[in-house]
């Protein structure tokens, strides 16, 4: 038979095992919450860092792409000028290739071609390896075939040079098609490589202009141009679809194998879809996810700590009740009562006073406890406040990135404002005096000639250059509206609603706060007019509406105009899904302007109750708060 010592210290034993079992659960058990807790904030904090990429990828495309449609623009303006140029090239047709080869900022050459692609004109005369396009370019025939400009693939010239064509289509003043201006561009060309140099980097980090095979013409690291992607048959697919995406790439694909193993982020975003080409950003996961990957191993670092600090906790806690328990009552009633300072009495050395000595042991053990359970609470306050610290430094970081983003698109908005006034201007002092003086020579033309058909056609032409002209005048005034410089942001929005909407037999009343009429902010007034610019361009194009109320606002910290008509309306809750496909676009980029500013867009709509705008945008006080 087992002996009475044998079978207490199996109970003893027991007991204890259980105690550990116990308290390392219950302490684990916390610390293994806070551990996924903490990983899951890695995770967010890598989606985020993925978003903010995506962001970025997207502003630099937009900016890119305004630039590629400014030359577009150039060559449009000038194709204009040209008319048909089927035969013989028009009187000024090497001026005018010459203002468009000075004025652009990519073009290494220019082209006059005819239908067929024969070269009727180039500026300048000769230039060293630039070719005009190959008679079989796509861009060629798209123009053609679409009446559209076009962006060409990749070429190669005489000389092996590799060459970019920008392709628009000329037409007679009766619209028919009777050649093409190109432009042609050379990516390792210093102008063109600059294309790119505005992009803020971190370190490793690569900005790549990639066409849609895959093919980068254009790369912020010099090495890259001409390379082949190895996601190329992906990114197609992204700019065929205009879709931008972000994230991890752990292989170097090829035909859908992996040719060799890689680690990076990338984030995509394509141009428009008239220039068939994407911005590709990469950097070493290493480096992106850094300070994830920090916290990540700090919580990895911390686990096996947490676990044999609570190994040891549960075995002194353990040992400290695992005491013979034969007589509790008188102890164990002082002891709930609180008292750990008074000892426990010797009771000599029978079995009662080995149980008193051992009751004094846990005494002394759980008073002790209860000094180091302090000492862990402070060292606990502690690392809460490191760990605070952390995160306040990760909102410092994050908060940067995104003044950054707002800096970087202030300056795309501030680039699109000067362009739309550099476009006006040259509209209003070239252009619109070249139509001009056309009108006065067919003019004179007709007082020369006796009646018949060939003036009746003089003044036809003279009619279509008189449209022309006041064509070009409202687009030089809906580029940048003279009285917004002259008289600010009241009366321009007041002119632009009249000009607009009452041609269209919509009546128009403004109310504006005339006791304060001061000029406001530069950024501020064209924010808000292009603002105000879009939603009537709104209404004009959906809202069918009979009456339109304007009420502009200056208070003492805030600027508010509102917008509001008597229209169809529309249900507010559909503009994400609208966006999506192409609708709403006008909605979404007020509400954007409205960010930027740090204020805000309010629409307000239901089908058949009109819909009602409102636009605020705070004002810094003089002592600047």
């Amino acid at each position: 038979m087992e002996s009475v010592s044998t079978k207490r210290r199996r109970s003893s034993h027991g007991l204890r095992a259980r105690i550990v079992l116990l308290t390392l659960a219950g302490t684990l058990a916390p610390s293994a919450l806070v551990g996924w807790l903490s990983f899951q904030s890695v995770g967010a904090l890598e989606r985020q860092v993925l978003a903010e990429r995506e962001r970025t990828a997207k502003s630099v495309a937009t900016y890119v792409d305004s630039l590629i449609k400014t030359e577009l623009l150039l060559l449009e303006t000038v194709a204009a000028g040209l008319g048909a140029a089927a035969g013989n090239p028009p009187a000024g047709a090497a001026e005018a290739l010459r203002g468009a080869y000075l004025r652009s900022r990519f073009l290494g050459r220019v082209f006059l071609l005819d239908r067929a692609g024969r070269v009727l004109m180039a500026e300048p005369g000769s230039a060293r390896g630039l070719s005009a396009p190959p008679a079989d370019l796509g861009a060629m025939r798209r123009a053609l075939g679409q009446g559209v400009p076009a962006v060409s693939d990749l070429s190669v010239g005489r000389g092996g040079v590799r060459q970019l064509y920008l392709v628009v289509p000329v037409r007679n003043w009766q619209g028919t098609i009777g050649g093409l201006l190109a432009g042609a561009i050379v990516p390792e060309s210093a102008r063109f490589r600059s294309l790119l140099s505005f992009v803020p980097l971190d370190p490793g980090e690569t900005v790549d202009l990639v066409d849609r095979h895959g093919v980068v013409v254009a790369s912020t690291l010099a090495a890259r141009l001409y390379m082949e992607s190895d996601h190329r048959d992906f990114l197609a697919g992204l700019i065929s679809a205009q879709a931008e995406t972000a994230g991890t790439c752990h292989g170097c694909h090829a035909r859908g194998a992996i040719r060799r193993r890689v680690n990076e982020v990338m984030a995509f975003a394509p141009l428009s879809a008239r220039v068939p080409w994407g911005i590709d950003m990469r950097q070493a996961e290493q480096r992106a996810f850094a300070t994830a990957l920090a916290m990540r191993w700090k919580v990895l670092a911390w686990a096996p700590a947490l676990l044999l600090l609570a190994l040891l906790f549960a075995l002194g806690a353990a040992a400290s009740i695992t005491a013979p328990l034969s007589v509790l009552t008188r102890v164990a009633g002082r002891i709930s009562g609180g008292d750990l300072r008074t000892p426990v009495p010797r009771l000599g050395s029978d079995e009662v006073g080995q149980l008193g000595t051992a009751l004094e042991a846990m005494r002394l053990v759980l008073a002790r406890s209860l000094d180091e359970l302090a000492q862990a609470r402070e060292k606990l306050e502690l690392r809460v406040r490191e760990r605070t610290q952390e995160v306040e430094q990760l909102y410092r970081e994050l908060s940067q990135r995104d003044e950054l983003r707002a800096r970087l698109l202030q300056k795309l908005i501030s680039a699109q404002e000067e362009e739309r006034r550099r476009i006006a201007r040259e509209l209003h002092d070239e252009t619109s005096q070249v139509v001009a003086a056309l009108a006065l020579g067919l003019d004179a033309a007709m007082a020369a000639l006796a009646p018949g058909a060939a003036r009746q056609r003089l003044e036809e032409a003279k009619a279509l250059a008189l449209r022309t002209l006041d064509g070009i005048h409202r687009l030089s005034f809906d580029l940048r509206p003279s009285v917004l410089d002259d008289l600010g942001l009241f009366p321009a929005v007041e002119w632009y609603a009249e000009r607009r909407l009452k041609p269209l037999g919509v009546a128009v009343r403004c109310e504006f706060d005339e006791s304060n009429r001061g000029r406001l902010p530069a950024e501020v007034e064209t924010g808000l007019f292009r603002a105000a610019q879009e939603a009537i361009t709104n209404i004009v194009k959906h809202a069918r509406a009979e009456t339109v109320l304007i009420q502009c606002t200056r208070e003492a910290r805030a600027v508010v105009i509102e917008i509001e008509d008597d229209g169809q309306g529309f249900d507010p809750a559909n503009l994400g899904a609208s966006a999506v496909e192409g609708a709403g676009l006008g909605l979404a980029g007020i509400k954007e302007r409205m960010e930027l500013l740090g204020g805000s867009a309010g629409i307000e709509s239901a089908p058949g109750q009109g819909a009602r705008v409102v636009l605020r945008v705070p004002l810094a006080s003089e002592n600047g708060t």
